[in-house]
């Protein structure tokens, strides 16, 4: 799951010229991406080690990456 996002960022990075701040993915993405990491305990040092800001929903079937602003302030849900 980190390979897969890793490369999520740098597509998009590819793609739209700046790096995204946010992926969506779901409970069981979200689990399988902790135990590629089991000596990150907490869950800002893990978005803090992506560089990007987890959104959880059960409805996302994929991950993706976004750029979510809110006016001119980039909005982090975590």
């Amino acid at each position: 799951m980190l390979s897969h996002i890793v490369s999520l960022v740098s597509h998009y990075e590819t793609d739209f010229g700046a790096k995204p701040n946010l992926v969506y993915m779901n409970e069981t993405h979200y689990g399988y991406l902790r135990e590629e990491m089991p000596g990150i305990r907490d869950h800002h040092d893990l978005v803090s080690i992506l560089g990007v800001d987890i959104a959880l929903s059960d409805e996302i079937i994929q991950p993706t990456v976004a750029t979510v602003r809110f006016g001119d302030e980039n909005i982090l849900v975590s």
